[in-house]
């Protein structure tokens, strides 16, 4: 119905324009050469709006013909755009399931419509890096870098190559770079603090790991590693005050306050230590300002005086006292911590010296003395430092493993009890 009225209008609108054009009154005559048109004002007026209405039309045909290659222009975008995108969605599709050669041919595909976008170039990196192309990761990657708002995104890129390549020291200075392009990150500090590790930079990993049960470690080296008395002893008491039952950190604490000239509390601490957990080394320590025999074995007897039925006190009298020449004291020793199921190689070894000092070279002695070694070479294995991720055997404690480069893990290793006293309590 609205349309019909709208109709309606405009004819009648139509007519009375009509109407009026034709009660117009007067002639319109123009000469152009010998030519000469003469028309009445009506016919002239209509011939002039038609004229109007074909300049227009030519107009409009002029400029649609001037548009027409930046229109073609658009279009060839727009349809590369849709082949990109779709592109895009066949990448992701065989990253996903996992046809890595697949995938880098549609990124390459995505890259060559979409031109280097980081959508485009992160694709390309992780399509080539699945199969095997790190050289073609690491040029995108390196292009991603060059983008401001993208460029945090091509360094964790890159340092994530150079950690799985372990090169430590590219790797730390990426670090540094992504610390600088997006500060405060949580993941970077956390790959931040493995690198310092990795660099043995224990004091930067101080400040970087959080809660973490390898703290005393880090401790014990950064105090090995400092130069300055004074900071490596606030190491060193550090690791003490976190761990004092921890072999390592006792000795790197004790032994920084006897160089301070505090003999007592150095006593201290290892007599503590003594009590939590012996250690042989803690002996080796404390004994060590006492140069006679029988001043050793006193002291020795005042170190175990808060543990003096562990195998490894007993131990400890049976060795200052076959030192001191009381073979007596040292064999009741070692057979008490026989009869206490300790068959381990040093005892065997000990109680050969005793049979040796007690019988000398005698054959009754000589008898002894191959038995006990007979039985040494059956024995169970001395406790020992051993990693407990490549099992390496290690001479003397090491924050870091020799062999395999794993951190924390060099544990005193107990055979005789089939356990191991962990490096760290957690």
């Amino acid at each position: 119905m609205p349309k019909v009225i709208l109709f309606l209008l405009g004819g009648g609108v139509i007519v009375v324009v009509a109407w009026l054009l034709a009660g117009i009154p007067g002639h319109v005559a123009a000469s152009i050469g010998a030519y000469t048109i003469e028309t009445s004002a009506p016919i002239a007026i209509l011939m002039l709006v038609a004229l109007l209405l074909m300049i227009l039309l030519v107009l409009r045909v002029l400029r649609g013909l001037r548009a027409l290659p930046k229109a073609g222009a658009g279009w060839n975008r727009r349809h590369r755009l849709a082949l990109g995108e779709r592109a895009i969605t066949r990448v992701l599709v065989a990253l996903a399931a996992g046809e890595q050669g697949e995938a880098r041919k549609e990124a390459r595909r995505a890259r060559h419509l979409l031109g280097d976008s980081p959508q485009t170039l992160l694709l390309v990196a992780e399509a080539g890096r699945l199969s095997g192309r790190e050289d073609e990761a690491e040029e995108a990657f390196r292009a991603l870098t060059r983008q401001k708002d993208a460029r945090f995104l091509g360094l964790r890129g890159l340092l994530r190559q150079a950690v799985d390549r372990r090169d430590w020291s590219e790797a730390l200075v990426i670090a540094n770079q992504a610390e600088a392009a997006h500060p405060g990150t949580i993941w970077l500090r956390q790959q931040r603090a493995e690198l310092a590790l990795q660099t043995e930079n224990w004091a930067e990993a101080l400040e970087l790991v959080g809660t973490d049960p390898r703290r005393p470690t880090y401790y014990v080296a950064a105090a090995d590693a400092e130069p300055d008395p004074a900071r490596a002893l606030s190491y060193a008491k550090q690791a003490w005050k976190q761990n004092p039952a921890f072999a390592p950190a006792v000795l790197a604490y004790a032994s920084r306050l006897r160089s301070a000239g505090q003999e007592t509390r150095a006593q201290s601490c290892i007599a503590e230590a003594w009590k939590r957990a012996p250690h042989p080394e803690l002996a080796t320590f404390a004994l060590a300002p006492e140069s006679d025999k029988l001043a050793r074995a006193q002291a020795a007897k005042r170190l175990i005086a808060s543990n003096p039925a562990n195998p490894e006190s007993r131990l400890l009298l049976a060795r200052v006292a076959l030192d001191a020449g009381l073979t007596g004291e040292a064999r009741h020793q070692v057979e008490v911590v026989e009869s206490e199921g300790l068959h381990q190689r040093r005892l065997c070894l000990l109680l050969a010296e005793i049979e040796e000092q007690e019988c000398g070279d005698t054959e009754t002695g000589r008898r002894a003395q191959r038995e006990a070694l007979r039985r040494a070479a059956t024995a169970e294995p001395d406790p020992h430092w051993q990693c407990t991720n490549c099992h390496a055997d290690h001479a003397a404690w090491h924050p870091k493993c020799d062999t395999c480069g794993s951190i924390g893990t060099v544990q005193w290793l107990n055979s005789a009890h089939t356990s191991r006293v962990p490096i760290v309590a957690g």
